[in-house]
């Protein structure tokens, strides 16, 4: 009984995981033209780690002048140590919202993001991994962000809130 037990609690955690990811596109929702925003470059923590001893953080810094480097470091207690993730990225703007296009390392797939900046931070909204749909051009990708962008489900439930750090 206590295998059984044990065995279902690591496949619900296994699909928690796999479920918390973000829509990942084969093409950016736009290309690469939105000016780099000096507000969003710099150290940011994630909201509520501030007083962590190892709090995870970004560092965002600029490439050329439409495109941001950006540096995911998550402390992994069991090495010690903080792993590091390599995104590049651009914004797109629909209408009057910003989404960032996120590549891991600069290839494969995008990871799409709602990022609302504020004064001295940011919130990240996942667009949500249940859309079902594959996109040939960013044109189509687009429209589609278009067309549900204001709708509460089009998003993932979990936002993650990031304040800048000195």
């Amino acid at each position: 009984m206590k295998k059984n037990l044990l065995s279902l609690s690591v496949l619900a955690i296994a699909v928690l995981i796999l479920t918390a990811c973000p829509y990942a596109s084969k093409v950016p929702i736009d290309v690469a033209g939105v000016k780099i925003q000096k507000e969003l470059l710099g150290k940011w923590v994630k909201a509520g780690d501030q007083e962590k001893e190892n709090p995870e953080y970004f560092v965002i810094s600029p490439i050329g002048d439409v495109k941001y480097n950006i540096v995911k470091n998550e402390y992994n207690t069991y090495d010690s140590a903080y792993k590091q993730t390599i995104y590049i990225s651009h914004i797109s703007k629909v209408d009057n919202l910003s989404f960032m296009n996120m590549q891991q390392d600069g290839k494969g797939d995008y990871y799409l993001y709602k990022i609302d900046l504020g004064s001295d931070e940011f919130t990240l909204f996942e667009l949500t991994d249940n859309i079902d749909e594959k996109f040939n051009t960013s044109e189509e990708l687009k429209a589609f962000v278009q067309k549900n962008m204001n709708l509460s489900f089009f998003y993932n439930k979990d936002e993650e809130r990031y304040i800048k750090s000195n």
